[in-house]
């Protein structure tokens, strides 16, 4: 018979060879479960969507062909952000918009963040329209307005920048060229227009279109002058503008919800004075066109209407008449006489050349 301890070291020996086994087949039959393609980085398991042990959620590739209607759509669309602080209900900016753009075709309002939405509309002529207009006012706030592009991410439009017409008052009669406003306008953004303006019951002024920095404080005067000219005063006066603090002078909210420091509390009495309802301008006034350097390079077409050149059919018969001239008949040619009787080759040629000129003209 054996001794105890080689019984026992029999039974692990046993022991061990099968666990070997159980693990080798367990081994085998996981490899068998995940195939990998020759190809180096690429699991022929990944591509099996049946699978309940990939837990991946499968990626579907699409191309443009796709979306073509849903781009075409969306480029008929405006993005635009309402600059300010009050809450705003999408029911009721879709039904005040489309009352304030004249009932666009196929106007809709959609969400996208807050205060941030989308504008779609059925024809491009709206959208253009409306925003020419651009910034629109919505319960005395601005509402910034850009064109869609799909390059862009609407989360990483920038809508701080605000194009707004500004007219200067205060500078004498000699300092109103559209160099000179170009040259104020500089402190304030970026100049796309300068031209001089008038106002019957006040005078002309120069007239900006800036794009300014909404979340910086608004100027309401600043100084200008030379050495031969002296100093003066040129006040800032804007149109459509929205509700803004005359304490901070910050677009978006007004006096009584201003969140200031005590140590800003002198700076705000002394803006109080210097603000007011006097910065806002009702009237955009009547562009002077007979000033050379204000003037359009488009002025001739839009205020001079051009004779238009006359066909070449038309000019050979007045040649032809010039050559041909014959003596007037004395008697009067009436409307039966014409039906009765045929004109003149002259007085016909005439009437053809007549109604061509009128023809030409229209």
């Amino acid at each position: 018979m054996c001794s105890v301890p080689f019984c026992r070291a029999l039974s692990l020996l046993v022991a061990a060879f099968l666990f070997g086994d159980i693990v080798a087949h367990n081994q085998e039959t996981e490899r068998g479960n995940h195939v990998t393609d020759p190809t180096p980085g690429r699991n022929i398991h990944a591509d099996k969507p049946n699978n309940p042990n990939n837990d991946e959620p499968p990626i579907v590739i699409f191309d443009d062909s796709d979306i073509d209607d849903g781009v075409d759509f969306c480029l008929r669309s405006l993005v635009g952000k309402i600059l300010t602080d009050k809450p705003i209900h999408s029911n009721s900016l879709q039904n005040t918009l489309s009352g304030i753009w004249c009932n666009p075709k196929g106007f809709r309002v959609e969400e996208i963040s807050n205060k941030t939405y989308q504008f779609f509309f059925y024809e491009e002529k709206d959208a253009i329209r409306v925003l020419k207009g651009n910034p629109c006012i919505f319960r005395n706030s601005w509402i910034n307005l850009k064109r869609w592009e799909r390059d862009t991410k609407i989360e990483n439009l920038d809508f701080s920048k605000v194009p707004i017409n500004i007219q200067l008052w205060g500078l004498p009669a000699h300092c109103k060229t559209s160099k000179m406003g170009r040259k104020l306008g500089a402190c304030m953004g970026e100049v796309t227009s300068s031209g001089i303006f008038e106002v019957k019951e006040r005078g002309s002024f120069i007239k900006l279109q800036v794009v300014i920095d909404c979340t910086k404080p608004l100027k309401p005067r600043i100084h200008a002058g030379s050495c031969r000219d002296g100093v003066f005063w040129v006040e800032f006066q804007y149109e459509k503008l929205p509700q803004f603090c005359y304490s901070c002078r910050l677009i978006g909210h007004s006096e009584e919800y201003c969140v200031t420091t005590e140590k800003d509390e002198e700076d705000k009495e002394d803006n109080k004075s210097s603000l007011g309802p006097w910065m806002r301008t009702p009237h955009p006034g009547r562009r002077l066109v007979n000033f050379i350097d204000e003037a359009p390079d488009n002025a001739h077409q839009k205020y001079h209407k051009q004779t238009p050149s006359l066909p070449t059919e038309v000019l050979s018969m007045l040649s032809a008449l010039l050559v041909n001239k014959e003596e007037p008949p004395t008697k009067i040619i009436t409307h039966s006489t014409v039906e009765n009787h045929p004109l003149p080759e002259s007085m016909e040629a005439i009437r053809r050349t007549n109604h061509l000129l009128t023809q030409t003209l229209l």
